[in-house]
């Protein structure tokens, strides 16, 4: 052999460090075959799903900003006069914003900022289509529509801070640790019938107070009875949401869609009542009996594969010690054991009252007639000055100011 063949097989034959060394340097991507020239490599699922997310999010916000700059110079002034026109763009940007919202998480943008420009999108697209600077009377009729608005948001956000400052007094005062002992103490430590149970707690709560708030809270009960287990918080922590959407259907309190339509006189409590706790139940209790069903099987299988592998350790003649212990620590594997709450009597009595003071304001809206966002502030103004009391401060054991 020459000394041209040794340098060929010297190159030819590489060891493996020689190799890696070389693909850090030449990545395959980068590698340009003779039977590869000229053949463009084709996007792959990454790249095309990116370019989706930045072509929606481009496309929506243009589409915003377009109908924007069209309000602004007021025209073509037909799709402002034309109601069928104004109504069907206004739909069309309605349903834009609804899908970025839907697909948060994907094209990167907060809902809050996407709903923002919509609605204010909306609003100027409507104002101009008043036409308030060609007459006295558009003006007025443009002022009035505006504080129809108002008025309808602001007595809805007037409702849900307080119900919310409800709900967070509670909590601050561990009013539901009441709920989390009374839960630790029915399921015993198993898991198997925590999941009805806090479902089923989820839906009357988020009828009392508002869904998302039932949600929250719930999840807090999640975490402090079963913290240990990521996988069973995932599964109940789902239905815990399908749950809270259920339970708020029915009550007029219990949703933003169900309050607004109870503070515009639309529907009435009794009927509402009557009419949508059924199909309220249904799905609120179906999704829940379907995967509690799975999770005994999944824990069934476990069991089973559990008690196969101690026969097959018997036969290779295992330590029986060992496979007690291996057989105990499975069973515990499927129970929670966090420690009791205290139980004092300030906890249950803000806890009483929380209760009392919301269920108050649908009897002052009936009996009286008094607007929900003014009960609901009422409800709050009590929770507070009794939580405020040296008395309770006393109770409670807290420090005076």
């Amino acid at each position: 052999m020459d000394q041209n063949q040794q340098v060929v097989a010297a190159e030819t034959v590489r060891t493996p460090t020689q190799q890696v060394a070389d693909a850090q340097v030449h990545p395959v991507g980068s590698l340009a075959s003779p039977s590869s020239a000229g053949v463009k490599c084709t996007p792959t699922l990454a790249q095309m799903a990116f370019a989706t997310r930045r072509a929606v999010k481009v496309g929506g916000v243009v589409f915003f900003v377009v109908v924007f700059a069209l309000a602004l110079i007021g025209a073509p002034r037909p799709i402002f006069d034309e109601k069928e026109t104004k109504a069907n763009l206004m739909s069309a940007l309605f349903l834009v914003g609804l899908v970025l919202v839907v697909l948060e998480d994907h094209v990167g943008v907060n809902k809050s900022a996407i709903m923002l420009m919509v609605s204010a999108t909306m609003w100027t697209f409507l104002a101009v289509g008043f036409h308030p600077h060609e007459s006295h009377e558009n003006h007025e009729a443009l002022k009035e529509k505006f504080d129809d608005g108002l008025k309808e948001v602001g007595a809805i956000i007037l409702f849900l801070l307080p119900a919310m400052g409800v709900v967070e007094s509670i909590d601050h005062f561990e009013g539901f640790a009441v709920v989390t002992r009374f839960i630790l103490k029915v399921t015993g430590g198993r898991t198997e019938p925590l999941m009805p149970i806090l479902c089923l707690i989820t839906f009357f709560l988020s009828a009392i107070i508002d869904n998302l708030t039932a949600t929250i809270v719930s999840l807090k009960l999640l975490r402090h009875v079963a913290g240990g287990d990521r996988h069973l918080r995932h599964a109940i922590g789902g239905l815990v949401v399908i749950a809270a959407n259920a339970g708020g259907a029915w009550s007029p309190v219990g949703d933003v869609t169900t309050t607004m339509l109870w503070l515009a006189d639309k529907i009435s409590v009794f009927q509402t009542i009557i009419w949508l706790f059924l199909p309220s139940m249904v799905a609120g209790i179906s999704p829940m009996v379907g995967i509690w069903w799975e999770l005994k099987r999944h824990e069934r299988q476990n069991e089973a594969a559990e008690r196969k592998r101690i026969e097959e350790d018997a036969v290779d003649g295992e330590n029986p010690s060992s496979r007690t212990t291996r057989t105990e620590a499975t069973e515990d594997s499927f129970k929670v054991s966090p420690a009791l709450p205290e139980i004092t009597r300030a906890k249950a009595l803000v806890l009483v009252l929380g209760i009392i003071c919301i269920f108050m304001v649908p009897v002052l809206k009936m009996v009286v007639g008094l607007p929900p966002y003014l009960g609901m502030l009422l409800a709050l103004g009590i929770l507070w000055f009794v939580t405020d009391t040296a008395a309770f401060h006393s109770l409670a054991h807290l420090p005076k100011d």
